[in-house]
């Protein structure tokens, strides 16, 4: 993809340096051509982060939508990506969407989102209704495409992971600012979709989302407010009208004191904590309910030029290994990752532990657990297989959204040596 259209990834921060770090490591590793990176955060999360090849837009407000326009204005690409703070990309993201984009000429495109433990995903294909309900929606496999939907409703787009056209966006106003916080993706998709546009699915445009703790909500996803919730639920209504609001209220309201009753249980919060987490979100419907609506209106082209993200060189080194050698294993993978190199480590002990991926400090991929061990949910709990065969099944799943060619094409055509460190036989 040498000449490939120019992509503004936008990422908004808000006192959270350390996830936007991490973020912005992953980002230098994403392997497109022609790319610019575009950080909406407040002046400590700047003062923490390196200026070279960025663009910074200081914004220090709760209101994601805001900041996320405030980052949209500010591009100069002909697409626009999002992803959140707390997230990271595949190598591949921003190709796969751009892939999407062009072979279904859709006007956006949404990606697969898997959660804290590297391999369950958190979202893949769902659509959104008048009345905020999500739905699950069929999925046809690695190929990008457009799936059919029931009327009145419109393919979901996650904003951890989403692409937009840039002048389609920018005709309709970007996020509505309304929404400071929740429905704020899920309001652009309706608009998206009555406007006439279409939105595709990019299953290979992977990220990993990790939940930061923010004022909404601990690590642990255990709220601690729910006034935006609230707010943004009667804002959605009011904004796609044709619903019995009452009923629905009534039906959140009891989706979210199950939520808060299954976390007090998992001891994430107390007793007491239920009913006054509960009375936040009767606070903010009433405040979405009475509140003006502002008109969206078009956002205006930047003057700033295209700032490419001085990215790492196409290619990606896999290292392979048991427990015994997994020290060695990273330390040669710090070393290739401070040398300007991709790296991914699969390090498997001789038991049946679950697996998890993560991306690790100083810039790499890690995959740990047991060589007879579950990877997907779906496998059984045991899996009998040689070492040799399960590490090349475990580099075969991410091979195409991380760019590991020598895996794709099974002829043998390496881009970069797979390797076992620690001078461990296979078994």
């Amino acid at each position: 993809m040498s000449d490939g259209p120019r992509v503004s990834v936008i990422v908004a921060s808000r006192h959270r340096p350390n996830w936007l770090r991490r973020c912005l490591t992953a980002l230098r590793q994403v392997d497109y051509p022609a790319f610019e990176v575009i950080v909406v955060a407040d002046s400590e999360s700047q003062a923490s982060g390196e200026v070279s090849s960025l663009k910074w837009v200081r914004f220090d407000e709760p209101n994601l939508s805001r900041a996320r326009n405030a980052g949209i204005a500010a591009s100069a690409g002909e697409i626009c990506a999002f992803i959140d703070d707390d997230a990271v990309p595949e190598p591949l993201w921003l190709a796969h969407h751009v892939e999407a984009l062009a072979t279904t000429r859709a006007a956006a495109s949404v990606g697969f989102v898997r959660g804290r433990n590297g391999l369950s995903f958190q979202s893949r294909v769902t659509s959104i209704d008048r009345e905020a309900e999500t739905h699950v929606e069929e999925d046809r496999g690695e190929q990008a495409f457009v799936p059919r939907l029931s009327a009145g409703r419109a393919l979901k787009l996650v904003g951890t992971n989403m692409a937009v056209r840039r002048d389609i966006l920018m005709s309709l106003g970007g996020f509505d600012p309304a929404f400071a916080w929740f429905l704020d993706d899920a309001d652009l998709s309706m608009r998206l979709c009555h406007a006439g546009h279409i939105t595709a699915v990019a299953p290979l445009a992977e990220v990993h989302h990790g939940f930061g703790a923010s004022v909404r909500r601990t690590a642990d996803r255990v709220p601690l407010d729910l006034h935006d919730i609230g707010r943004s639920s009667a804002l959605y209504f009011r904004r796609h009208p044709g619903v019995d609001v009452s009923e629905l209220v009534a039906r959140i309201e009891i989706r979210e004191r199950a939520r808060l009753l299954r976390h007090m249980i998992d001891g994430g919060c107390e007793p007491g904590d239920v009913s006054r987490i509960l009375r936040t979100f009767k606070e903010g419907w009433q405040v979405g309910l009475s509140m003006p609506l502002p008109s969206l209106e078009p956002i205006g082209k930047s003057p700033d030029a295209f700032v490419p993200m001085m990215a790492v060189p196409s290619g990606h080194e896999v290292l392979t290994g048991r427990l015994a050698s997994r020290r060695g294993l990273v330390e040669h993978a710090s070393q290739l990752v401070a040398s300007g190199q991709r790296c991914s480590v699969f390090s498997f002990s001789l038991t049946n532990r679950r697996h998890r991926v993560r991306y690790v400090d100083p810039g790499f991929w890690l995959q740990t657990g047991g060589q007879f061990g579950r990877a997907e949910r779906s496998d059984p709990w045991i899996k009998w297989c040689r070492f040799a065969y399960r590490k090349k099944v475990e580099v075969r799943r991410v091979a195409n959204v991380r760019g590991i060619r020598e895996i794709v094409n099974g002829a043998g055509h390496k881009t970069r040596e797979k390797r076992d460190i620690g001078g461990v036989r296979d078994a």
